[in-house]
């Protein structure tokens, strides 16, 4: 079995549910900011702060994790993350949905604009950047439990250096 996330397979489906996530986040990110200009409302700022958020600890977490890779915890902060992301996403889509839902298209509050397919695609993109960081959670539980290895490997040359040190040690006493 492969010793690290990043090189199994279900680690490569959790990279591409990364991608997708941040993706979305990007395209949310871009709406959000267009509509924060003449619009103030909680939803709007609410989403924004959280899609910035998300394209910000999607490049910290995975960095994290390969640095430390050849210990056993290394999946924890994607774990971490993707937990935490998904629930502000899904109140996320759910503050879009509420503010866009309850009114007619034509009463929009963004900017004084007529633009219903922009407020659609922020709904849109939120759920599937909520949907994705499941996705992506669920895949790294699944490497934690089934394809992670119980022990880890040790580096190469680690041996040696245990024995010379051990060497050592016998010698001192």
């Amino acid at each position: 079995m492969e010793r690290s996330y990043f090189g199994h397979y279900v680690g490569l489906a959790g990279w591409f549910a990364r991608a997708i996530q941040a993706i979305s986040a990007i395209i949310v990110l871009g709406i959000t900011a267009w509509a924060v200009r003449g619009t103030k409302s909680v939803t709007v700022i609410y989403s924004l702060v959280v899609a910035t958020l998300t394209v910000v600890v999607l490049v910290v977490a995975p960095v994290i994790s390969c640095t430390s890779r050849r210990y056993r915890w290394h999946i924890i902060p994607l774990i971490l993350t993707d937990g935490v992301l998904s629930y502000l996403w899904l109140t996320s889509f759910i503050f879009l949905a509420l503010n866009f839902n309850r009114t007619n298209c034509r009463r929009n509050r963004w900017n004084g604009e007529v633009n219903c397919s922009r407020s659609y695609a922020a709904e849109a993109f939120s759920f599937l950047t909520f949907i994705t960081s499941l996705i992506g959670l669920a895949l790294e539980i699944i490497f934690l439990y089934h394809a992670k290895p119980k022990t880890v490997q040790p580096e190469p040359g680690m041996e040696e250096r245990e024995e010379r040190i051990s060497e050592g040690l016998n010698e001192a006493v």
